[in-house]
């Protein structure tokens, strides 16, 4: 009846923003809400599902990389992610419906931000929450922070037999219910104009993403990478990564007899595993679409912002 029950929200969810979806029929383990205005299909995976025994870790993959080449696109949403980012989730799913509160770019302020000025809005705003990274820049309008993107530090990195001053997009996020068009082409600008970096590494999540923004603003996929495994109680709805498990489990795994494994205790302990989609790579080497004059590219800009001012 729980695993029902989020379910029933979120397909009342998706009906709230697309009058055309409808339940569906697929080849998809779990439920599944087809968008035909969008071509979205949203895959409803509640925790445990039906089928999870002798599914690969390639399943999910293979089926997000098939409905792209059918021009379709697949969103994985699992219900953990409905249980404890719900609003983070609802916003999804109305900007995928294209009903979030649309800003333009050219109408915000950059800033610069200083170091985890940035935890709180991704946390509030992205699904896997705030990361350690070396750059953070923001856009403002009507002194509201409304997106944010996080790069790491550079490290050389030698691609083709040239070595390159390469640095990672790591996070970037609107605001709950909005969409800034032309937002992260701005704040990549932005960086670029201050770090000068050889080229820009980032992932998207195939989970949600199917990497056409990136593709948009001359990212080229270099590589798919393979599904990420992570544990999960259904009585706690929080993901562990197998080399993030909690102290507390580690401890009582090297503390107990019955089992040599860590993956056999976990199992005995309740959790269970699972394979996201994994990601799609992407490779920016600066240069063509960000060489444009500064008053257009930069125009709006200031300079590091620090808590309380």
């Amino acid at each position: 009846m729980e695993n029902q029950k989020w379910i029933d929200e979120v397909i009342s969810c998706i009906y709230q923003y697309n009058v055309d979806a409808k339940i569906i029929d697929t080849d998809l383990v779990g439920e599944a809400v087809h968008v035909p205005d969008k071509n979205i299909v949203y895959h409803l995976l509640s925790i445990p599902f039906d089928g999870l025994q002798g599914i690969s870790p390639m399943y999910f993959q293979e089926k997000s990389l098939k409905y792209t080449a059918q021009g379709i696109q697949l969103v994985h949403l699992w219900q953990d992610h409905w249980v404890t980012k719900q609003e983070i989730v609802r916003s999804r799913i109305a900007a995928l419906s294209g009903s979030n509160t649309r800003l333009h770019a050219r109408q915000t302020d950059v800033w610069r931000f200083a170091k985890n000025d940035m935890r709180s809005f991704f946390d509030a705003n992205h699904l896997q929450g705030a990361v350690n990274a070396r750059y953070h820049y923001g856009l403002y309008s009507d002194k509201q922070l409304v997106s944010m993107a996080s790069f790491s530090s550079g490290r050389n990195i030698t691609r083709n037999g040239v070595t390159v001053r390469s640095f990672e997009l790591l996070r970037y996020a609107n605001l709950l219910y909005h969409v800034v068009a032309g937002g992260l082409g701005k704040l990549i600008a932005r960086f670029i104009k201050d770090v000068n970096p050889g080229d820009i590494m980032t992932y998207a999540d195939l989970d949600w993403a199917s990497g056409k923004g990136y593709q948009a603003l001359d990212f080229k996929q270099i590589a798919i990478m393979p599904p990420q495994a992570f544990w999960i109680h259904p009585a706690e709805m929080i993901r562990y990564y197998p080399h993030r498990l909690p102290q507390r489990l580690v401890d009582e795994f090297q503390q107990q007899q019955t089992h040599k494994k860590i993956d056999a205790f976990l199992k005995d302990k309740g959790y269970i595993e699972i394979f996201n989609a994994g990601n799609l790579k992407y490779l920016l080497v600066q240069g063509r679409k960000y060489q444009r004059s500064d008053a257009l590219v930069f125009s709006g800009e200031r300079g590091i912002r620090t808590p309380g001012t």
